[in-house]
């Protein structure tokens, strides 16, 4: 069995997509950031934080997905806007440019603890937004629970100029790299959790 530790229905939506049963279960963990750990650091070590305080049923076995999603832009890690005036910030500021998406995996074994940790990166490039296509957006999709302010899945045509690296992992969970690292979990078992950073080939 297999536990979805978030309460995002875009990643409940996106594991879907792989055909797998799962269910989805709450997670105690706060999300942090350490200005002295890399992005990649910082995604994993919060993937695996969500993880590890997930809340299982009695009985449960299996393996508990963690992930956590955030945006790097010029140095820094942004996350979910606080209200609409920063999440109105956030846009200006992306627009016309470039910024990261990363999500930090974790797949823990419930029965032994023993965790895998890994990440995946896409860069995604905006159009130049003016204040009536943000406002549009907002309409169209609140902000204020998304990493960066913006969802790829409400786009039009209007937000997003390209996208190099996974789709899926913009939306928050990568496909790509989640089927490889159940597929590695299973064969292999669970190794003791990477100390370097792994990301999608």
């Amino acid at each position: 069995m297999l536990y979805l530790a978030s309460q995002s229905p875009r990643r409940r939506w996106l594991l879907k997509e792989l055909g797998l049963s799962f269910k989805i279960v709450r997670s105690t963990h706060r999300e942090t950031i350490r200005s002295s750990q890399s992005p990649e650091v910082n995604a994993m070590r919060n993937a695996i934080g969500k993880a590890k305080k997930a809340i299982l049923p009695n009985g449960a076995c299996g393996w508990v997905i963690g992930a956590d999603t955030f945006l790097w832009f010029q140095g820094r890690v942004i996350g979910k806007p606080r209200n609409m005036k920063q999440a109105w910030q956030l846009m200006r500021a992306l627009s016309g440019r470039s910024h990261w998406v990363y999500t930090g995996l974790c797949l823990l074994d419930v029965a032994t603890r023993g965790s895998r940790a890994s990440f995946d990166r896409s860069r995604v490039t905006f159009h130049s937004l003016s204040d009536s296509t943000i406002k549009k957006l907002f309409q169209r999709c609140s902000p204020l629970d998304k990493a960066g302010g913006y969802a790829l899945q409400a786009d039009r045509g209007d937000l997003i100029a390209g996208i190099e690296g996974s789709r899926s992992n913009v939306i928050g969970l990568p496909l790509e790299l989640l089927r490889r690292e159940i597929k590695e979990a299973l064969l292999l078992g669970t190794p003791p959790r990477r100390q370097a950073p792994r990301r999608r080939s």
